[in-house]
């Protein structure tokens, strides 16, 4: 890489990192080679170069909606500004696949209850009585114009903040994919939301910070995709030439939504076979204590999940954003997890990874049986699952525990008995 271009790129990452926040750093420099970490996207260094940044992990095509669909809203996503790409659109895959996501939770919420129509209080003046009367403003006027009301009534209104924030991303989505389909349906949904909407009336970062009513929960998908975008509408623009743009995402975080999701699927599919299985993430345990006046310090641990059988523990898990090649975990994943399953008293600890793997297995020893083994699984993180398959990882998860037979299963019981 030239002088230049490795200037740009130091810039460039620079930038990303004021935005993003990382806990690690991005780019690594050594010998002139530059490699990225814990970084899934596309970063623009200006004057028409791009560098693409695919995730680490094998995987299939569909890489980037898979990471668009893990988005909630709370993560820091970065887009580039604007760049002049010639008559051939140079575009982003990931933008595109942000597009198509929205299109998919938009247009499923709009079909599902139509536009968002919330109640609101206007004043008005009328020729009839209708609402409630400001007696003094109507006496005050009354000598010359006693036909007309003042009144406040509740009516509902298309003009609303939410319905602001979705049709903004929608018609910024719009100008940017490259995919007509997508193009076409995001134009009709913002016209079907809300005719004429107007942009003047609404802060786009005091709409961002709303949280949307209870009422209008079918939005919720595409309203928190919709808070991920909104303050970063500015850096998308229609005029010049063509433009593509940038978008890059910090992945570990990705995969703890994964994991999240993976245990809730879990649950549910317990409660469907009579078991009673609860799960959580980022519970804090206490692993050291002062044991003399003169040590002041504590020390918590915060597991990425647990699940738990009737309050019980029975695995504790730990996300780790890296490539796994079916041999020992690193050393310091195998301390970290085995230290969160002890802290727990949790019989298994469990090492979650991004590919896909068969499952891996190893007794442990010294602890006194809390925990008695090691799990190291994939997620499959970066492949779609069909509506239908949204179970299937929740389901391999406690496949991949009940063969162990931890507590609640009779094997291992046996073994350890014996």
């Amino acid at each position: 890489m030239s002088s230049s271009r490795g200037r740009r790129l130091r810039d460039a990452v620079k930038l990303l990192s004021s935005k993003l926040r990382p806990r690690l750093p991005f780019l690594h420099e050594r010998g002139g080679q530059f490699r990225f970490h814990n970084l899934i996207g596309t970063i623009d260094l200006g004057a028409g170069d791009l560098i693409e940044i695919a995730p680490k992990v094998d995987a299939g095509k569909d890489w980037k909606t898979a990471t668009v669909s893990l988005l909630t809203g709370a993560e820091a996503l970065h887009v580039a500004g604007e760049r002049r790409a010639g008559v051939s659109l140079v575009h982003n895959d990931l933008l595109d696949g942000i597009a198509a996501v929205y299109l998919d939770r938009l247009e499923r919420a709009f079909r599902q209850e139509g536009p968002i129509l919330l109640l609101e209080r206007k004043q008005k003046e009328l020729p009839h009585l209708q609402g409630t009367l400001n007696v003094t403003r109507w006496a005050q006027q009354a000598l010359w114009r006693p036909h007309i009301f003042p009144v406040s009534r509740v009516e509902l209104a298309h003009q609303n903040p939410f319905t602001f924030g979705l049709v903004r991303v929608a018609d910024t989505l719009a100008k940017v994919a490259t995919n007509r389909r997508v193009v076409t349906g995001l134009t009709a949904l913002s016209r079907g939301l809300s005719p004429g909407l107007s942009y003047t009336k609404f802060n786009v970062f005091e709409v961002a910070s709303r949280t949307l009513p209870e009422q209008w929960s079918a939005y919720k998908p595409a309203w928190s995709l919709a808070v991920t975008v909104l303050t970063k509408t500015s850096l998308f623009r229609s005029t010049g030439t063509h433009a593509g743009l940038g978008v890059a995402v910090e992945a570990w975080p990705l995969l703890e939504t994964l994991l999240e999701q993976t245990l809730r699927a879990a649950k549910r599919i317990g409660l469907t076979q009579g078991r009673m299985l609860d799960c959580d993430t980022k519970r804090r345990t206490r692993l050291l204590t002062p044991a003399c006046t003169r040590t002041k310090a504590k020390f918590f641990l915060q597991p990425d999940g647990r699940l738990f059988e009737q309050d019980e523990t029975i695995a504790t898990f730990e996300a780790k954003y890296t490539s796994f090649d079916g041999g020992a975990p690193e050393r310091e994943h195998i301390y970290q997890s085995l230290s969160a399953a002890a802290a727990c008293n949790s019989p298994v600890a469990v090492l979650a990874y991004p590919g896909k793997f068969e499952p891996q297995v190893w007794r442990v020893h010294g602890f006194n049986d809390r925990p008695t083994r090691l799990l190291a699984m994939g997620l499959d993180m970066f492949t779609v699952l069909s509506p239908d398959q949204s179970d299937d990882r929740g389901e391999e998860l406690l496949t991949a525990l009940e063969a162990l037979g931890i507590d609640h299963f009779p094997a291992i019981q046996q073994e350890l008995a014996a």
